[in-house]
């Protein structure tokens, strides 16, 4: 499945970072009062494994909605639920990418969605000048049928106003999981793709 990845490593890493998400086409989910819904037009799933010892290789997913309850003023009492489809998987190679979805990676007939829900939040700096407000959120990942808790450092990126003047807000996460907790471990024992994934989860979110 993987033996293409040294030659289309750098365009798939181009195309992973650099392309626009899809709008997201997973169900909404209601606001509660003073929620911010997640724009999945606007958002971004990324994922990275290293390939036999050598390159980080990226992909994405394409579908990732969501809500946050963010108050500057009382940044500990945020909540996050974001949901991810898992067919929505990206990495620039249908081949790979059915694969993917199969039993050797995410099962995605038998667990569609990937999920998140913080179970904890607090201040690990505070914003100062033009360095961003980072939070230290822990919480539940719900992945191929297993939760596990993670914790992910979460930077505002900031506040402010989007087309007719709705109230918008960014966060970018950034953690590291390691897939044998989740039972992924295909090409595990013969070192061809790491344990460790590394997750960037960027938002931008509205209400």
């Amino acid at each position: 499945m993987f033996q293409q990845l040294a030659t289309l490593g750098g365009l798939a890493l181009a195309t992973a970072v650099l392309s626009l998400p899809s709008p997201t086409t997973a169900t909404t989910q209601p606001l509660q009062e003073g929620a911010y819904q997640v724009d999945g037009g606007h958002s971004s799933a990324l994922f990275s494994v290293v390939h036999f010892g050598t390159a980080r290789f990226y992909g994405r997913f394409n579908d990732i909605s969501g809500t946050i309850e963010f108050d500057e003023d009382k940044p500990e009492d945020s909540k996050v639920s974001i949901t991810i489809v898992a067919d929505s998987v990206d990495t620039g190679n249908e081949k790979r990418d059915q694969h993917l979805r199969s039993p050797d990676f995410f099962s995605v007939k038998e667990f569609e969605t990937i999920t998140f829900e913080s179970k904890r939040v607090k201040v690990a700096k505070k914003a100062k000048g033009d360095q961003p407000m980072v939070l230290e959120v822990q919480g539940e990942l719900d992945f191929a049928g297993k939760k596990e808790t993670v914790t992910a450092m979460v930077e505002h990126v900031g506040t402010g106003k989007g087309m007719g003047g709705v109230d918008i807000v960014g966060f970018e996460a950034r953690f590291t999981i390691e897939r044998s907790d989740f039972d992924v471990d295909y090409m595990l024992d013969n070192g061809g793709l790491s344990d460790e994934v590394g997750l960037i989860i960027s938002v931008e979110a509205r209400r």
